[in-house]
């Protein structure tokens, strides 16, 4: 197999994005803004773009939604307490956060009894770690 047949492989399985588009209903535009808010206030307004451009290396979102979150991020001023700087970066439960936001922009509802159960997989998980390693 040549290098050419290999390169041919590797960017032919290309998947969609978890999230393809911004939808434009009410509801959908709201949870943008909720998102957009809880972003800058982990890691600040001016270093949105980088976590935006994180997840697009994830496939969690396409160029499309990128760009519109990018549109919907111009039109808001940047606005802080001096008392409440953010940290500049995100936890993994950050993450988990942004994908929950990600989940429900693209029509997925999130019920209580799932958020509970990833919540008790998450403990689950933890404690078995602590065991193991002895942490």
């Amino acid at each position: 197999m040549d290098t050419s047949s290999i390169s041919s492989i590797l960017f032919e399985t290309h998947r969609p994005a978890k999230l393809e588009k911004i939808p434009d209903d009410p509801i959908s535009i709201i949870f943008t803004f909720k998102w957009i808010e809880y972003l800058s206030e982990r890691v600040g307004y001016v270093n949105i773009a980088d976590v935006l451009e994180f997840y697009y290396n994830l496939g969690w979102l396409s160029d499309n939604a990128v760009l519109e979150l990018l549109k919907y991020l111009k039109g808001i001023k940047p606005g802080l307490d001096v008392d409440e700087e953010p940290t500049g970066s995100l936890t993994i439960t950050d993450h988990l956060v942004s994908l929950l936001f990600i989940e429900r922009l693209n029509g997925k509802k999130i019920s209580s009894e799932i958020l509970d159960r990833i919540e008790w997989e998450i403990r689950r998980i933890r404690k078995g770690v602590e065991q193991y390693y002895g942490v």
